[in-house]
């Protein structure tokens, strides 16, 4: 939370900053979700709301659990750093978007950050800029980071970034062709959005009568 406020580049924040972290705890709760995919950064934010579910059981259970403590699941990369290096987030334009076309994908990866030394190896303690282009790579290739940092080895950065790059927008390719296709028919996709809406609502709502049953709170 306070590195976001520092990158906010703003004097004052608004107090919906520091309650946003129970907002998140509500919509992994209403749902009564019991395993939560996230990033690295995001673990404290689970723990968060494990501690909420927890307390809110103890105060007001009658031996069933109203809520579940929800576990994380983390994949092969729990963290992926930005084009700058730094945490990534659409926020700070360091991040590749599913609208960005392939030219606008090759602009940003062209200017990432990587380091001085030439020979490109995975190593994401001492390199982690280096390390964070390869394993972005083997995530799109379905392939090992390791592997992937022997095939460069002395071809240095720009041939990394020419590799990642290739890498992403062809695994990108079919999804932003679909994402194409769907923005073209705004109505479909309105009633997408109004369809998830009401069944979340709908969940929400029985999951908001336990919560007042179990506080009494029925009127």
């Amino acid at each position: 939370m306070k590195d976001e406020i520092a990158h906010s580049k703003q004097s004052s924040v608004s107090g919906l900053m520091f309650t946003y972290p129970v907002h998140q705890a509500a919509d992994i709760l209403f749902c009564k979700a019991n395993l939560v995919p996230v990033g690295q950064d995001q673990l404290p934010h689970v723990e968060l709301t494990r501690t909420i579910a927890r307390r809110f059981n103890d105060r007001y259970g009658t031996g069933v659990p109203v809520f579940p403590e929800p576990d994380v699941l983390l994949s092969r990369a729990p963290l992926l750093l930005g084009t700058d290096g730094g945490k990534m987030s659409k926020s700070r334009g360091n991040a590749i978007t599913l609208a960005a076309s392939a030219d606008e994908t090759a602009r940003l990866l062209k200017g990432a950050r990587t380091d001085s030394e030439r020979y490109i190896t995975y190593d994401p303690v001492n390199r982690p800029e280096v390390s964070s282009l390869l394993l972005l790579a083997a995530l799109c290739q379905d392939d090992s980071p390791e592997r992937i940092a022997a095939e460069i080895g002395p071809a240095g950065s720009g041939a990394l970034k020419r590799l990642v790059t290739e890498a992403v927008n062809q695994y990108l390719a079919p999804i932003r062709g679909r994402r194409a296709l769907y923005t073209q028919d705004r109505g479909y996709l309105r009633r997408i959005l109004r369809d998830g809406n009401e069944r979340a609502t709908s969940v929400a709502d029985a999951t908001l009568d336990e919560v007042r049953a179990a506080m009494n709170s029925l009127y």
